[in-house]
């Protein structure tokens, strides 16, 4: 049981893991499905139907064009980074029950998929997923950090900073999904992106125990 309760206006640290840290992420097109479900899936109307996806995150582009509608937003998406294991989300609740059916909405889509796609049964995430409430401003600052740095755990850690399924080419760079990722909350404290970089990239800033 959490030991908090999703309030309207609230930011939230969250994250998922396949089961026994088993991959849920393969290959490029895996990628693409994950991260545009961040997008497609935050919509009070169902998630719409993807087609070939498998050269980029068409359909949300589609959605930030105003092309295709999804209803009103559960949540604002901040911060992401997906990880071969897993991934870590900063939500801002936007609704009454928004994260829970947003996250709901992504993992049981994602899961389809996935099953379909490598031939499989069962679970792909390990049970629910896992939430932070972050009570103060310098914790929001600090865990967009650790979401933009944690492709850094990788083998090849000399391109984290280009990691393309992680938002942080989206704030230090050109914004790939425009109203669609709010990067107004943790932005809005700098006085430029470059700015930004060098808090996340050189500066060690205040450390807070993660988990995930």
């Amino acid at each position: 049981m959490r030991r908090h309760v999703f309030e309207i206006g609230g930011f939230y640290h969250i994250y998922a893991h396949g089961v026994g840290s088993d991959p849920i992420f393969r290959e490029p097109r895996d990628y693409n499905r994950g991260m545009s479900l961040f997008f497609c899936a935050n919509g009070s109307k169902p998630i719409p139907r993807f087609g070939n996806d498998s050269l980029g995150p068409s359909l949300a582009w589609e959605i930030r064009d105003c092309k295709i509608e999804i209803g009103l937003p559960l949540v604002d998406v901040i911060c992401f980074s997906l990880m071969p294991t897993h991934f870590h989300l900063l939500l801002r609740e936007k609704r009454v029950g928004g994260i829970s059916s947003f996250m709901h909405k992504v993992a049981t889509s994602y899961a389809k998929y996935y099953n379909i796609r490598y031939d499989r049964r069962g679970h792909v995430f390990e049970s629910t997923f896992q939430s932070k409430f972050i009570d103060d401003n310098r914790y929001l600052l600090y865990v967009s950090r650790y979401i933009h740095r944690n492709p850094e755990k990788l083998s090849d850690k000399r391109d984290w900073q280009d990691y393309n399924w992680s938002s942080y080419q989206d704030f230090v760079g050109q914004n790939r999904w425009g109203h669609l990722l709010d990067r107004v909350p943790v932005l809005s404290q700098f006085s430029s992106k470059e700015e930004y970089q060098d808090y996340v990239e050189l500066s060690l800033g205040e450390e807070y125990p993660v988990i995930g």
